[in-house]
């Protein structure tokens, strides 16, 4: 019986779960230069983020899309692969320039209060479509939950064949946040009462066994 208490109690603590605000920021679609893909950095705001997808600026046809992050600012560290680390590698099939291409990047998190350098590219080392399109110039976007700035533009795998600076990522990153929301201690009536249900059916079973 101490079991089906406990187990019901887990059931109560999942039902109070805090929920999640979808959001998203986005630079621009508007290219003019292209190559394999773009570093830049996103400072998160007081609460912690987890990115679910992308949309991307990039040709048509078949493609895989990269994603790296890193702790601290990615200025430096263009051509360091070694500062890096691989948290999404997604196939994707292009829409073409100038329209956004959707990413289902596997989930990751990147935590309040904290500076991370991002790297999005298209796997190739070749000078040759698919490309990355993004836009001349050095720019910020940002929210209340984070903020962008961009950025370079790399061709080949972390700029194995060029890296320029000003080059803005054109883009959306979807990311959802915990609401900070505070959710009130339930009172121990209120936790009777929750659990009272549970109480009534372990008793039925237990008369009925005995």
């Amino acid at each position: 019986m101490k079991l089906r208490y406990i187990l019901h109690a887990a059931a109560v603590c999942a039902a109070v779960a805090i929920p999640l605000a979808a959001s998203s920021i986005t630079t621009t679609f508007a290219g003019g230069n292209r190559f394999d893909g773009n570093m830049f950095n996103a400072t998160i705001g007081s609460s912690s983020i987890t990115v679910n997808s992308l949309d991307v600026d990039v040709d048509t046809g078949s493609m895989t899309i990269d994603v790296y992050i890193k702790s601290g600012s990615y200025v430096g560290f263009d051509t360091n692969s070694a500062a890096w680390t691989l948290v999404s590698a997604t196939s994707v099939t292009g829409l073409g320039a100038g329209n956004p291409t959707p990413v289902s990047v596997t989930p990751f998190n990147l935590s309040a209060g904290n500076t991370y350098g991002i790297y999005v590219e298209i796997n190739t080392n070749a000078n040759s479509a698919p490309y990355m399109y993004y836009t001349t110039g050095t720019n910020t976007y940002s929210n209340s939950d984070l903020s962008l700035s961009l950025g370079d533009g790399l061709g080949g795998n972390f700029g194995s064949l060029s890296v320029t600076s000003s080059r803005t990522w054109d883009g959306t990153i979807n990311y959802t946040v915990a609401s900070t929301s505070t959710v009130p201690e339930p009172t121990s009536l209120t936790l009777f009462a929750l659990a009272a249900p549970g109480l009534f059916f372990a008793r039925r079973r237990y008369l009925r066994k005995y």
